[in-house]
């Protein structure tokens, strides 16, 4: 079997598929035995695409960038999927070996380029070792905490003869549980005072839902959602969710001044900007979750679904908090459609998309987005690591996985991977992107108003976008909203990917202190 074969027969055998990427032609020699390929117009985007899809599905996902020009272009997204925990296995062609020492053209050291954004990379040596390598690439890419790796494939390699073998696919073991921990963390809780639960994204990856619905109903106690968390940490309508923390160590500390224990179960904790106040100076901190990054207080490793299970019948009732309701305010409901705010934009889609998988890029609105969707178990998906451009290939990799999926995006973010159009066209992904039109980078905006005043209205943070030219270019069905917003549910119809733009309001929100 030739190294090409090879390939081939082990992406198969690993379950590793579709292809997601943008050939050159040091990637042909790979490709000639791969029919489930996903093409997009930007190799970083192959990269989100297979984000999203390993998002839903939970399984590995597959992706081939064109040697040195395909990895520096995907720089940005490998460090997303990075960030986001998502299992992924990264190849890229390289120049024939036989000549490497003459730095030919498109040569580059790519190990060294796929750099500590990837958990583990190889550059293959000889075609007989690529069923192993693969098997061992996929069973690191899955291991907590999950992310990408990084292998490099010689051209000559691919047309030795190599081996026949066939890999079998690791089985990973998540169910770490440290049961004397357990009954040590039950106690820390049930000698609290007033302590409170701080849920994020593992609660999702890990299936831990139930889990963290019955702890929040016996405990009684406030619940948050982590900073910024990347998908949905609970069931935001059980009543003792509190809400989002802040990602500002100060705004933490006013949050949670109250609490003398602050139980992190599959969260961390993201900030931005820096504040000079020491975050939770003084609390007594107890993390348990999968990823160890971000860790602060007294860190324990295990499973949060198996740990929540398993501390349940250890608890004591810890208070009777119950969010207040949400009131219904139909003076500003008029005030907000006068002058066509995010607010009332959002507002209006939550109650179409209820059944929709969201891919929220919408930056200066992403508070709002959050909290007048909620969330909901698999609902909600975000980029961790403040990339722009991520939501549209990360939204069609959902999609094609078989998720109703709405993107709602800002208008500079629609414009960083707008090629993706082609992509959702191409494969008739039904998709569905709100992008909201507010034409100016209003979280920098916003930052300046808060930061630096005098560069808040500089004109290079006020772009006015040609949003629908660009998307009909592409070939996808648009329209502009009229102020009704009738076209919601024109854009929710149908099975094919649609655009809907809707210009609203230019007023900066105060997002910082």
């Amino acid at each position: 079997m030739k190294g090409w074969e090879s390939f081939k027969a082990s992406l198969e055998s690993l379950e590793l598929k579709p292809v997601f990427g943008n050939p050159g032609s040091t990637e042909l020699p790979m490709l000639r035995g791969i029919e489930k390929y996903v093409l997009t117009l930007h190799d970083g985007l192959a990269v989100g695409m297979a984000d999203g899809y390993s998002r839903v599905t939970g399984r590995s996902s597959v992706v081939n960038l064109h040697t040195l020009p395909g990895v520096a272009n995907a720089t940005a997204f490998i460090h997303t999927a990075r960030m986001n925990r998502s299992p992924m296995v990264i190849t890229a062609g390289q120049q024939d070996s036989r000549h490497a020492y003459l730095e030919p053209l498109l040569y580059h050291d790519l190990i060294s380029l796929a750099g500590d954004s990837v958990k583990f990379k190889y550059e293959i040596k000889h075609a007989s070792e690529i069923p192993n390598v693969l098997r061992r690439a996929k069973a690191i890419a899955e291991t907590p905490p999950m992310g990408p790796v990084f292998l490099s494939f010689p051209m000559d390699v691919m047309d030795e003869e190599g081996s026949d073998s066939l890999p079998l696919p690791d089985k990973v073991n998540y169910n770490l549980l440290d049961r004397e921990a357990v009954s040590e963390i039950a106690g820390i809780f049930n000698d609290a005072r007033n302590p409170c639960i701080v849920v994020g994204s593992e609660i999702d990856v890990f299936g831990a839902h139930d889990a963290i619905r019955q702890f929040m109903q016996k405990a009684g106690c406030p619940v948050y959602a982590e900073p910024l968390s990347s998908r949905s940490p609970c069931d935001s309508s059980i009543p003792q969710f509190a809400g989002e923390l802040p990602p500002a160590s100060t705004l933490i500390n006013l949050k949670l001044i109250q609490h003398d224990l602050i139980l992190f179960v599959g969260g961390e904790i993201t900030l931005y900007p820096y504040l000079p106040s020491p975050l939770l100076e003084g609390k007594k901190i107890t993390m348990v979750g999968m990823s160890p990054s971000r860790r602060i207080g007294t860190s324990y490793a295990m499973n949060p679904k198996l740990f929540l299970e398993n501390i349940l019948p250890m608890i004591n009732r810890k208070g009777n908090f119950t969010a207040p309701p949400a009131g219904s305010d139909a003076s500003r409901l008029v005030r907000e459609k006068k002058r066509m705010s995010a607010y009332y934009v959002l507002r209006k889609a939550a109650r179409i998309f209820t059944d929709y998988v969201l891919f929220d890029e919408s930056i200066s609105a992403t508070l709002l987005t959050r909290e007048l969707f909620g969330y909901r178990e698999s609902s909600f998906f975000t980029a961790s690591g403040g990339q722009l451009g991520w939501a549209l290939p990360a939204g069609m990799g959902a999609s094609l996985a078989g998720k109703k999926v709405l993107v709602i995006i800002g208008d500079g973010s629609f414009m960083y991977s707008v090629q993706s159009l082609w992509t959702a066209v191409k494969y008739s992904l039904p998709i569905k992107i709100l992008v909201l039109n507010n034409r100016s980078y209003n979280v920098l905006r916003s930052f300046s108003m808060s930061f630096y005043p005098d560069v808040q209205n500089r004109d290079f943070l006020k772009p006015d976008l040609p949003l629908t030219g660009v998307s009909e270019g592409f070939g996808i069905e648009t329209r502009t909203a009229g102020p009704d917003l009738n076209d919601l549910d024109w854009l929710r119809e149908g099975e094919n990917p649609k655009v809907l733009i809707v210009n609203t309001d230019q007023e900066v929100p105060k997002l910082f202190l």
